[in-house]
């Protein structure tokens, strides 16, 4: 995202200069991962065989997904640090003014769903399988890494930060190494 001239210097851009179109891509496919989540969980509850057959591959896909977006967003991340002070909260779960309200309600509301969707189907997978057996319905404890790496993906390409702060070192003078 470019910063807009303001005057004769050029300021960092701010939450309210993205534009509604922008990322849009990747607010909608984490609201419909965390409708097929919430789905596949669903149907893991059902019995062990949709667990095994369904929640567990849906788990391992969008987990997949999470780690791709996650790994993409801090390699954008780094390129724009050079320039911004971003942090991991910042990045990943979109906390302060890094988003619009509208955005950051979404992508903080479709990981908390995520979040509370994998606890509860894995809770309620222990208590249905005998203490002998595999709970598949663990299996969706991968899934909220979906939700924080598309938050990523949105926060790193669109987001918005403060300039860069550099503190000065401080110097450590060298004892010559005969000396100590």
């Amino acid at each position: 995202m470019q910063s807009k001239n303001r005057g004769s210097t050029t300021e960092p851009p701010t939450a309210d200069d993205v534009t509604p179109l922008e990322g849009l891509t990747a607010v909608r496919l984490n609201i419909a991962g965390t409708l097929v989540i919430c789905g596949a969980g669903a149907l893991g509850l059902v019995s062990a065989g949709f667990a095994q057959g369904v929640l567990a591959p849906v788990s391992g896909v969008v987990a997949l997904i999470g780690i791709a977006g996650f790994v993409w967003s801090y390699l954008h991340a780094v390129n724009r640090s050079r320039e911004h002070e971003i942090s991991v909260s910042q990045l990943y779960f979109a906390v302060g003014t890094v988003a619009p309200k509208r955005v950051k309600r979404v992508l903080q509301g479709c990981l908390a769903l995520q979040i509370v969707a994998s606890i509860v189907v894995m809770v309620a997978g222990f208590s249905q399988t005998d203490p002998q057996e595999f709970n598949w319905a663990a299996c969706i404890i991968v899934t909220p890494l979906f939700g924080m790496g598309m938050t990523g993906v949105w926060v790193a390409r669109f987001g918005s930060f403060g300039p860069r702060i550099v503190t000065a070192r401080s110097r450590r003078t060298r004892r010559p190494a005969g000396r100590r």
